[in-house]
């Protein structure tokens, strides 16, 4: 079972991200030739769902469908019931669990959702996201693993790196985020120089 950790203090953002959505994922799919699951009956499962941002709107669209999402954060899933619960929605379900929890009990998807977590977490985790996606994918099913390339992403790299140097200096998660956004607008306001460098600052 996942324990407390530093997303329970400071949340994550829960929103929808459209090139996640099991519609578009079909579409993808179909493009590239397969035969994907109707998304109107589809099994999904977010894992990183944090309070179900991503998730709820699938199941609020799709009320035949049926889906489950898994956060390390037991605030958040918290936060997410409570959402469900005064929407009505019977279809969707957060559960308050580690990736590497996720076993056969879990069944099988037609859609595994996995986004902005794998270049985060450590090889462990990354190992068992696409193992998930092995085992609890359905026949014909779709997954989407989203994760941060070079050489486009190296610049935002190098700034995480930045902040994070600094910022993991200090004891709880409310003060390194404070130390971290400090940090970032002592560089932006530092650099007078125009460019992609200033702009991204």
């Amino acid at each position: 079972m996942a324990e407390s950790n530093s997303y329970d203090e400071v949340p994550y953002e829960s929103h929808p991200y459209a090139q996640t959505h099991p519609s578009r994922l079909a579409v993808v799919a179909r493009l590239f030739g397969l035969d994907p699951p109707p998304v109107e009956t589809a099994r999904v499962l977010e894992l990183g769902a944090a309070a179900g941002g991503n998730l709820v709107p699938v199941a609020e669209a799709f009320p035949r469908a049926r889906c489950v999402g898994i956060d390390l954060s037991a605030r958040q899933v918290a936060d997410g019931d409570a959402f469900i619960k005064q929407l009505g929605l019977t279809n969707v379900e957060l559960r308050h669990a580690s990736i590497t929890d996720v076993d056969d009990a879990y069944g099988t998807f037609d859609y595994v959702i996995c986004h902005g977590v794998f270049s985060w977490v450590p090889t462990a985790v990354r190992d068992a996201i696409l193992d998930v996606c092995a085992k609890r994918l359905a026949p014909n099913g779709v997954a989407y693993v989203s994760y941060n390339t070079y050489p486009g992403w190296h610049m935002r790299g190098m700034i995480r790196d930045m902040m994070r140097y600094h910022a993991m200096r200090f004891p709880d998660a409310k003060t390194r985020v404070g130390q971290a956004r400090a940090l970032l607008d002592f560089l932006a306001q530092s650099n007078r120089q125009e460019g992609a460098y200033s702009a991204l600052l």
